[in-house]
């Protein structure tokens, strides 16, 4: 199957998906010891980043069954526009969480939060954007020619 052009959508996601990738390994907080300065990326912060991760990969193989690369898995279930909203609103509630838990942990942010926080906010702009699969809209003319229904 040929790859179809991207749409705005599918750009923005992938721009979510490469900036979640980046921020899951850059440091999200460091805190002090009192022997060391301690740095600690997405895989070390909580269950919160290793629950980031996976939704930016979910965006990442909803992305690839909208170009066609990947076989779709999500079948009549459920449909891939109600998929990523899903994705997308898990990665900003992880991102909004992460943020709270450092501020009543009186830890500094790193540079990699700010990144998560981009990430979340392209793949919201993603799902916003992108359109609903519906059937095209027929005349009456073209109705009454099917035929009644069973």
């Amino acid at each position: 199957m040929m790859a179809k052009r991207a749409s705005g959508a599918d750009t923005a996601a992938g721009v979510g998906v490469a900036l979640g990738l980046l921020a899951a390994f850059l440091p999200w907080y460091s805190y002090s010891t009192t022997t060391a300065r301690v740095t600690v990326d997405a895989f070390r912060a909580s269950v919160l980043g290793d629950a980031f991760f996976i939704a930016v990969a979910a965006v990442a193989l909803i992305l690839l069954m909208r170009r066609g690369l990947v076989a779709d898995v999500l079948g009549e279930r459920m449909s891939q526009r109600t998929a990523l909203f899903a994705a997308a609103w898990c990665t900003a509630a992880i991102v909004a969480l992460q943020l709270i838990l450092i501020a009543a942990g009186g830890r500094s942010i790193g540079i990699g939060l700010p990144f998560a926080a981009l990430a979340a906010a392209a793949i919201v702009i993603a799902a916003w954007m992108s359109r609903p699969h519906t059937e095209p809209r027929r005349t009456v003319g073209e109705m009454l020619k099917e035929g009644q229904p069973d």
